[in-house]
């Protein structure tokens, strides 16, 4: 008996929720890296390089091929952290 795999969790299925979750990841990885980068011109501290912006979104294409069912989730807690931490700052 051969054990089928579930059509969700195959390769193309993975490659595709990849270039979905893309949409999502590169506004958030631009946003968070914009909004490190404002705090640190306002402190006067220097900023990030584009090679951690990059890093950002190669860590989310990570996650969205490793936990394609919790990308979102793990999204959502990312923007309810900026949006806590947005408050705290007072943007």
């Amino acid at each position: 008996m051969s054990k089928k795999i579930s059509p969700r969790y195959d390769l193309q299925s993975r490659m595709i929720s990849l270039f979905v979750s893309l949409l999502f990841s590169v506004p958030t990885a631009a946003l968070l890296w914009l909004s490190v980068n404002k705090q640190l011109a306002l402190l006067d501290a220097g900023f990030l390089t584009s090679a951690y912006l990059l890093g950002c979104i190669v860590v989310f294409c990570v996650l969205a091929l490793l936990f394609p069912q919790f990308f979102p989730s793990i999204l959502g807690y990312i923007w309810h952290g900026m949006l806590k931490v947005g408050r705290w700052w007072g943007m």
